[in-house]
C-alpha cells in the first residue's frame, strides 16, 4: 500500500513559513465566515453542500490563487493559474464537519495541504470553533499550536480508541470507537498522541481534500497511513476518491487494515 510520501521532496525554510503565513490567514478568514454565519440552509447546488461551504471557499480560494498557486477545493473544484497545471497546487477543504458547525459542535476545520511536483510538502489544518492549529513541513516535524507533537504508544488495536467514519458493521477488536465527522480533525487527533488510529468503514468517500493535510501532519508526528485498497493518497482530481486508514505505527495500521479485510470492506 502507498503513503504519501511517494518522493523525496523539500521546501525552503522561508518558503515554507510563508505558506504557513499565507495558510494561517485564509484559515482565520474562514474562522471569521463561520463565526457570523446564520444560514445554514443547502446551497442548492449539490447534496450535502450547505451556502456556508461556498462562503467559506471564496475567503480560502482567493488569496492562494492570489499567492500564484493553483487550487484544488472540494467546493469550487480544480482552478489553474495557465493551461496546465503548475508544480504547485493549494489542496483545501474550506469547511471539513460543516454539519458539525451547523449544530454548534466544536470539531470543525479547514485544511490545506501545498502539494508540490506531486509530493505533499506544507500543511496546515485549524479548527474553527477552538483555534487550535496543527501544521508540517516535510521533514521538519509537526506543530500543535506552534509546540511539536508525535503520536501516542504504539499500542496494539485491542489497546487502542480508534476515530472512523461510517458505521462499522461490526466489532473490530478495538477498544472503543469514535464517529465525530471531520476526518482533517480526526487524522490530526492520532497525530497529537489522541486517537491510536483513523479508519474509513466505507469505500471511496474521501477527496483527497478530507485527508492529505492531516496525513502529511500525522507522518511528520511519527504515525503513518494509506489507502485500504493500495493506491496513492496523492491525486489531485476532484473527481477520484479514496479510504484513508491512518494509525500511530505500522504495526496498529497493519490490524486496522486486516481487520477491514475480515470485515468484508
Amino acid at each position: 500500500m502507498e503513503s504519501t510520501n511517494n518522493s523525496d521532496a523539500s521546501v525552503t525554510p522561508v518558503a515554507a513559513r510563508a505558506t504557513l503565513d499565507l495558510f494561517a490567514s485564509v484559515c482565520d478568514r474562514a474562522a471569521e465566515v463561520v463565526r457570523a454565519n446564520t444560514n445554514w440552509s443547502a446551497s442548492g447546488l449539490r447534496s450535502g453542500q450547505y451556502a456556508i461551504d461556498l462562503d467559506v471557499d471564496d475567503v480560502c480560494v482567493q488569496p492562494l490563487r492570489g499567492a500564484g498557486f493553483d487550487v484544488l477545493s472540494e467546493e469550487s473544484g480544480l482552478q489553474q493559474q495557465g493551461d496546465e497545471l503548475g508544480r504547485d497546487v493549494v489542496v483545501v477543504d474550506p469547511l471539513d464537519g460543516s454539519s458539525n458547525a451547523s449544530l454548534g459542535l466544536p470539531w470543525c476545520a479547514t485544511a490545506m495541504c501545498l502539494v508540490s511536483d506531486g509530493v505533499p510538502t506544507v500543511a496546515m489544518v485549524s479548527n474553527l470553533a477552538t483555534g487550535d492549529r496543527y501544521t508540517a513541513v516535510r521533514g521538519c516535524g509537526a506543530k500543535q499550536n506552534g509546540r511539536p507533537i508525535s503520536v501516542g504508544p504504539r499500542s496494539s488495536l485491542s489497546e487502542s480508541i480508534i476515530a472512523v467514519n461510517g458505521l462499522p458493521p461490526k466489532h473490530w477488536g478495538w477498544q472503543q470507537f469514535r464517529a465525530l465527522g471531520a476526518a482533517a480533525l480526526d487524522i490530526a487527533a492520532v497525530a497529537r498522541g489522541g486517537f491510536g488510529g483513523y479508519v474509513d468503514t466505507t469505500t471511496d468517500s474521501h477527496g483527497v481534500w478530507d485527508y492529505l493535510a492531516s496525513v502529511l501532519i500525522l507522518e511528520e508526528a511519527g504515525g503513518c497511513a494509506v489507502d485500504a485498497l493500495g493506491r496513492n493518497l496523492t491525486v489531485l482530481n476532484h473527481f477520484e476518491r479514496r479510504t484513508p486508514v491512518a494509525a500511530s505505527s505500522e504495526s496498529l495500521l497493519s490490524e486496522l487494515t486486516a481487520a477491514r479485510m475480515r470485515k468484508g470492506l
